[in-house]
């Protein structure tokens, strides 16, 4: 299969509710391991199940009590000072200044490799390129800017800063630092100076090439501070260590990023793990807490193979072809979802094989107007997947959600056949499509509040631009 969003199609079922269904249970009691040694749920029958009405006002309750948790009050402060930062020193001030100092740093950082290198994939076209190598290190962009009338005035320094003033006159400052070990890494490559001519029939394409390679460094922090207090900082952590030359190679080469977002009203962002080990695992560890209180929390972790070898460098290439690449067998198994809200809700879920799970969706879809065979493939669909509700990070399972199909009669007199997440009980009201389940009536406060949410936090920008 050529195509990159296989495992998307999958994780879309998992999260269709986010809302008001969520996943990922904390409790060693209520986990095992499997043989790769990633945490599986091992459900156990609810001794008292929820009935469907029951299960509605629990997830009504929880989330209305996130929405409330979440005011755009919260952000009304840093929206401010980002709209004032936006319309005055993006918009009104003068650039060109710090661009001309960032391009004679590039240019100076370019070196000729003194080659022309012509790609004559089609017989009609014909790229010719300069070609050029460039090293960029954070510290040869260290310099301090400040705002003074419309323009920023730079001096040198031992880090980047941009300094300037919120709309009361207060101090702020936006900077910049790295540190820790560095890895040099072919990142991209940079197309400028193009033009065009004709010869014959061929059309050629001329380019300036630049292969970017980034001197990446281990620790990366970005603090902005306003009246001397911090308002914003994020802490980017990167391990390359596994990489041995300067190209990454997805097939061959291992990544640890972790981020972590802290804002001024208690609001915390924590990517605290995303690990890719090549052609072997696949991980992502995400929480959002207030006052250190959890809100959210995601992780998802899968064991991947057939990976094909590609540099990362290749994707910036003119001539890119993602069908060029031997994608057959690359594949997520094992893949496990689990997401929170509030550790009230919990959603859980294993897909067995990823591309088995997407072949068979996309065969279902081939057959919508063969009844048996759409439902023999939905069925294969569901044998290879096992997604559970659970409460209060309780072992017991309230539900379970699983694609089922239904039949819709068309102008022409043919029935087609389409497929929808739907959730089984254990009170014995067989099951309920998502559709049905969080239907606008039942859910018409949640629904009404989510509305007002949005319309407050779209508020927020609204009336700070000037459309």
């Amino acid at each position: 299969m050529k195509r990159i969003h296989l495992l998307f199609t999958i994780l879309a079922l998992l999260t269709a509710s986010l809302v008001v269904i969520a996943c990922g249970d904390d409790d060693d009691e209520n986990e095992n391991k499997n043989e790769n040694g990633k945490e599986i749920v091992n459900p156990e029958t609810p001794a008292h199940p929820m009935t469907q009405a029951e299960q509605k006002e629990y997830l009504e309750t929880v989330a209305k009590e996130l929405m409330t948790l979440m005011p755009s009050t919260d952000f009304r402060d840093l929206a401010d000072l980002g709209m004032y930062i936006k319309d005055i020193y993006v918009e009104k001030y003068d650039w060109d200044d710090v661009g001309d100092w960032a391009s004679d740093l590039f240019e100076t950082a370019r070196k000729s490799l003194g080659t022309t290198d012509k790609d004559e994939s089609k017989s009609y076209r014909t790229y010719v390129y300069n070609n050029y190598r460039a090293l960029l290190i954070a510290s040869n962009y260290y310099a301090h800017f400040t705002a003074n009338n419309g323009r920023w005035i730079r001096e040198k320094a031992n880090d980047l800063q941009f300094s300037f003033t919120d709309k009361n006159g207060s101090p702020c400052v936006l900077k910049v630092e790295t540190s820790g070990s560095t890895k040099d890494v072919n990142v991209l490559n940079y197309y400028d100076n193009s033009k065009s001519d004709y010869s014959g029939s061929t059309y050629i394409k001329y380019y300036d090439r630049t292969k970017c390679i980034v001197r990446v460094p281990e620790n990366i922090v970005v603090t902005l501070t306003q009246g001397g207090r911090q308002a914003m900082k994020t802490t980017v952590k990167i391990n390359l260590k596994s990489l041995t030359g300067e190209e990454y190679d997805i097939s061959q080469n291992s990544l640890s990023v972790s981020t972590l977002v802290e804002l001024n009203n208690g609001y915390r962002v924590n990517v605290s793990d995303i690990t890719y080990q090549a052609n072997s695992k696949a991980a992502v560890q995400l929480s959002v807490s207030k006052n250190n209180q959890a809100l959210v929390s995601v992780s998802v972790a899968s064991d991947v193979s057939g990976i094909p070898s590609c540099n990362v460098s290749a994707f910036s290439e003119k001539t890119f072809d993602f069908d060029n690449y031997d994608t057959e067998s690359a594949n997520a198994k094992g893949a496990l979802v689990k997401i929170d809200v509030l550790g009230k809700v919990q959603l859980q879920g294993v897909v067995a094989d990823a591309r088995k799970c997407y072949d068979y969706l996309e065969s279902a879809n081939d057959n919508k107007y063969k009844e048996t065979d759409f439902k023999s493939y939905i069925n294969q669909f569901n044998s290879l997947i096992n997604i559970n509700l659970f409460y209060n990070n309780k072992s017991e399972k309230q539900a379970s959600v699983k694609m089922e199909a239904f039949s819709e009669s068309r102008w022409n007199g043919e029935t087609r056949w389409d497929a929808e997440p739907v959730l089984y009980f254990y009170d014995g009201t067989a099951y309920s499509t998502f559709k049905a389940f969080f239907n606008d009536r039942d859910f018409k406060a949640v629904i009404d509040d989510f509305k007002n949410l949005s319309n407050r936090y779209a508020n927020l920008i609204d009336q700070r631009i000037d459309w």
